[in-house]
């Protein structure tokens, strides 16, 4: 399809599972600062990829809507 991205699900599932990795593993170890660091990075691509996801839905119901209409 043109103008498709080839950016899927197990990107963001990976990512989200490094930075979830990294926190859990620099807690453990006590580095607090290193994980709060990690973690508020993790939280703020979960609401930018979330944003993105919204954005993505709502022009395909836009793109969908003004194909029914030319019909």
């Amino acid at each position: 399809m043109r103008g498709e991205w080839n950016v899927g699900k197990r990107d963001m599932i990976y990512w989200a599972y490094v930075s979830f990795t990294v926190a859990l593993t620099s807690g453990l170890f006590g580095f607090g600062g290193q994980a709060t660091l990690v973690a508020g990075v993790a939280q703020t691509l979960f609401f930018v990829f979330l944003g993105v996801a919204l954005v993505l839905v709502a022009a395909k119901m836009a793109h969908e809507h003004d194909s029914d209409d030319m019909r």
